[in-house]
């Protein structure tokens, strides 16, 4: 890891998992390279959830200073100066998650998860509005002769009049080879009907990764909670299917640790669209 990008990444990913109730030093054991850049800006996200404020705009604004105050710490030019897009948007909506679990912008509270709708492959392939692929970044895939993923579910967030709602579905297909998965290469999971609106949120739940090494040696990839999750708007619409690719990378923890760790790629995931004929 030496250059910004990659340390946006880590970061985003981190933030990420912390939100989720994650210890910091998990986290930061998985990169020691980067734990002296990561735990000041992991401890200010954490001391977010950890207070409880009054929700005012206010208090969101503070809420934002005092993380980005951590940021500011380890840069000389502003955060936003030296962020790619992609990073700052990202960083941002995972900033606004945890102000929301500090009780800045609470929509649900903690504990009162948003429904979940179970959908299924439909009898006819007219009825198909949604199709659910993945695929691969490069960074450490090289390392490994096969890297399989099985997946259990998969789940969309909704917004709705009445709030938000889980459309969550079991791929046709379970596993899949990451090696065989690289770059503009692609593997559909599933294909079928899901309600129509808008979805903020996309949520991969894996039982297993198993990786073997060009060595011959096979181990376990790490996969915080067992899901992997990205935020990317899209929507499903009458006449039109739907495609959305999420893309999965490995990448090493450290250097010589012999380790690896599963995280989503948002800059190369979303959504296709195309008129049904």
């Amino acid at each position: 890891m030496n250059n910004e990008r990659d340390f946006n990444r880590i970061l985003d990913e981190c933030l990420d998992r912390v939100i989720r109730g994650e210890g910091i030093e998990a986290c930061i054991a998985d990169y020691p390279e980067q734990a002296a850049e990561l735990r000041p800006l992991l401890e200010a996200a954490a001391g977010l959830q950890s207070t409880r404020f009054t929700p005012s705009a206010d208090s969101r604004r503070q809420a934002r200073l005092r993380f980005h105050q951590a940021l500011d710490k380890r840069r000389q030019k502003p955060v936003w100066a030296r962020v790619p897009a992609w990073a700052a948007a990202a960083v941002g909506v995972v900033l606004l998650a945890v102000a929301g679990l500090a009780g800045l912008n609470v929509i649900n509270p903690p504990g009162d998860d948003p429904p979940t709708i179970i959908v299924s492959a439909p009898a006819s392939g007219d009825a198909v509005n949604f199709r659910f692929l993945v695929s691969d970044a490069p960074n450490d895939i090289g390392d490994f002769s096969s890297l399989v993923v099985t997946v259990d579910r998969v789940a969309l967030l909704k917004k709705g009049a009445d709030g938000e709602a889980w459309v969550a579905f079991t791929p046709e297909v379970k596993q899949f080879d990451l090696t065989q998965l690289i770059g503009a290469a692609s593997r559909q999971l599933w294909q079928g009907e899901v309600p129509e609106g808008e979805y903020t949120k996309v949520e991969l739940i894996a039982s297993s990764v198993k990786g073997t090494l060009k060595s011959g040696e096979t181990i376990d990839i790490k996969l915080p909670s067992n899901k992997l999750q990205i935020g990317i708007p899209f929507t499903v619409g009458a006449g039109t299917v739907t495609s959305f690719t999420f893309d999965i990378t490995v990448n090493k923890t450290g250097q010589g640790s012999g380790k690896y760790i599963l995280s989503p790629q948002a800059a190369e995931s979303g959504a296709a669209y195309e008129k049904k004929p």
